[in-house]
């Protein structure tokens, strides 16, 4: 059983000849000094010895036992003992709004505290981490980071196969460690007695490399040629994929808040939107030749009253969740008219403005240009190490010679 008592930890005097009034806690073979506040012995004697009756005396006194109590109460309320968890709770190191008098933590308070903290974090990276615990506590209503173990994931996967793909079931297992990782190393409201489900002694993360299929080269003709139009706005969805296609692969979020200052010199200079603040070092830019044909197609879709390209953001859209939210719902509606020239072509693949990327590297792969090359203008950075500068030292007239090969 435990034993708990205030001591005066005479191993160390402060250069002010005090020492450390503590609790010290017994337990088993385990002992622990807390420390609450210092005092000198002469202060200890008439206090705690004498027990002097002085009203400042019997105040000190009682906050002393006071803090007592609550080492005692917060061993008490403790279902698994960890002393570095338990000093945390003694000194009010983890937020109350975490604890919630649970023990171990929900996985969700986890997760609003880690988001909390984590204000760097886009709002996209964010939802993806929020629906990582949200899936795994529909799985298991109430889970606490204590039901994380390897088992348990194991399980997870083979119960949710016909749901979801190995590659998205990864990316929630990637999400989850994130918040693991946080809370055992950072903010140390995980206790060290936790077992830990991932690494060498527990589960490995798979990387799931998803197989895709492109277009025919004669499909990407045909998308490029079509004039069968119902209405002006599935030629104008097709004009914008065309142009993602066109202009170095792009992500329609990059063009979606493209601005016309991002036109320099007959190109498209710009930073993607998904690096721009993850990246180590300095953001690598993209330049997106605008040779004549991608002119035309600016002009078409080009709203030239606006700041940005597209004119579909104003002053009104400030958060980055109104941009979000904004850039999903026109998606949507492109995405919507796209198919319509999908089912006339009788395509392969559907036609979607992020397929508008996998055109543009398979087109460039066929048309015999090296990965290095395509991967450096499609803004991948240094996975291709071998000639990772590459374009960095390519005029202009070279890109516009590798752009001539789309169609």
């Amino acid at each position: 059983m435990a034993t708990f008592k205030l001591v005066l930890d005479n191993r160390v005097k402060s250069k002010n000849d005090k020492y450390n009034l503590s609790v010290r806690l017994i337990n088993g073979n385990d002992v622990m000094i807390l420390k609450y506040v210092q005092m000198t012995t002469e202060q200890y004697f008439r206090v705690f010895e004498r027990k002097d009756m002085d009203k400042n005396s019997i105040e000190f006194r009682n906050k002393s036992n006071q803090f007592l109590s609550k080492c005692e109460r917060i061993f008490v309320e403790m279902e698994t003992f960890d002393k570095a968890r338990y000093r945390d709770l003694v000194y009010d190191r983890i937020p109350k709004e975490v604890i919630k008098n649970t023990d171990p933590v929900l996985l969700t308070d986890l997760c609003t505290r880690f988001l909390e903290q984590k204000g760097d974090i886009k709002l996209k990276t964010r939802q993806l981490y929020q629906t990582a615990v949200n899936i795994l506590d529909e799985y298991k209503p109430g889970v606490t980071y204590w039901d994380i173990t390897s088992n348990f994931l194991v399980q997870f996967d083979k119960d949710k196969r016909d749901q979801y793909s190995p590659a998205t079931i990864s990316a929630y297992y990637r999400h989850l460690r994130g918040i693991l990782n946080y809370f055992i190393y950072k903010e140390k409201i995980i206790p060290s007695s936790y077992q830990y489900p991932f690494g060498k002694d527990g589960l490995i993360i798979k990387k799931h490399q998803p197989i895709k299929f492109v277009m025919s080269n004669e499909e990407i003709k045909s998308v490029v040629e079509f004039n069968d139009f119902l209405s002006p706005e599935q030629e104008y969805a097709r004009n914008i994929w065309l142009l993602l296609y066109r202009c170095n692969g792009i992500n329609y979020a990059d063009l979606f808040r493209m601005k016309w200052t991002n036109m320099k010199n007959d190109c498209l200079v710009f930073t993607r939107v998904k690096t721009e603040d993850t990246s180590k070092v300095a953001a690598k830019q993209i330049v997106a030749p605008l040779i004549p044909k991608n002119l035309e197609l600016i002009e078409l879709v080009g709203n030239k009253r606006s700041p940005y390209i597209l004119g579909l953001l104003n002053d009104d859209y400030i958060t980055e969740k109104d941009i979000l939210y904004k850039k999903d719902w026109e998606e949507r509606k492109l995405n919507a008219s796209l198919k319509y020239i999908s089912e006339k072509l009788n395509l392969s693949v559907d036609l979607q403005l992020s397929t508008a990327r996998d055109c543009f590297a398979t087109t460039l792969k066929r048309a015999g240009y090296a990965k290095d090359v395509i991967g450096e203008m499609m803004g991948h950075g240094n996975n291709y190490i071998s000639t990772s500068h590459y374009l960095a030292h390519v005029d202009t007239g070279k890109l516009r010679e590798i752009s001539s090969a789309l169609f």
